[in-house]
């Protein structure tokens, strides 16, 4: 395998040195741009307990954390978790942040745990979607929102280019996404274009 897929491999489980380059990179100002984004279709209060669901770097922890009084993240990269228990170290010792190594199909949450739960570029690499989603829907608490945003509408060149590079990778429309929300029993799914960009920001209730 060339160094290059390599590098482009560890988007999907960051994983040793590159793996620590990318977590980095995940929390640089391409990414931030757009959670800027994805964050304006999310209403968030303060009494709200949010999770991000494969949080990287902990950047959309911190984010989640200016605007609610706790949130969690989990993600199953090592290298992943630890950089996002750097990033939130403050909130950590102040038990408003908690973080996790664990796999989205399983989630170590008790039912009806969260009024907001988000991911950010990461649905493209769960395994087995349909049980991610049921785990997802089982810890959001009735009313909540579930939030997914990709810097990709599914088909555009560009990810389908990295698609082919990067193992494990599938792509999702807007449309995929709703049919595979509504399975799961989410309603009043909203789907957000951003026009200028091939961002698709997907919302959905419990």
């Amino acid at each position: 395998m060339s160094i290059l897929k390599k590098y482009f491999n560890n988007t999907r489980k960051p994983d040793g040195k590159l793996g620590k380059i990318m977590v980095n990179s995940m929390n640089g100002s391409s990414h931030a741009a757009l959670a800027k984004w994805g964050f304006t279709f999310i209403n968030i209060s303060q009494n709200d307990t949010a999770l991000d669901c494969g949080c990287g770097g902990g950047a959309n922890v911190k984010r989640l954390l200016e605007s609610c009084d706790k949130a969690y993240g989990i993600d199953y990269s090592e290298v992943s978790v630890q950089k996002s228990k750097e990033v939130n170290a403050e909130a950590i010792l102040q038990d408003r942040c908690e973080i996790y190594q664990c796999d989205v199909r399983k989630l170590p949450f008790d039912n009806d745990s969260f009024n907001i739960v988000t991911a950010f570029e990461t649905v493209y690499f769960w395994q087995e979607i349909e049980l991610a989603l049921a785990e997802v829907y089982r810890v959001l608490r009735s009313g909540g929102t579930f939030a997914i945003t990709n810097e990709s509408t599914g088909t555009d060149k560009t990810s389908v280019k990295f698609s082919q590079i990067i193992d494990g990778m599938n792509l999702y429309t807007a449309e995929d996404l709703k049919a595979l929300l509504e399975s799961a029993g989410f309603t009043d799914i909203e789907i957000h274009h951003h026009g200028a960009k091939q961002w698709l920001n997907v919302t959905a209730r419990k």
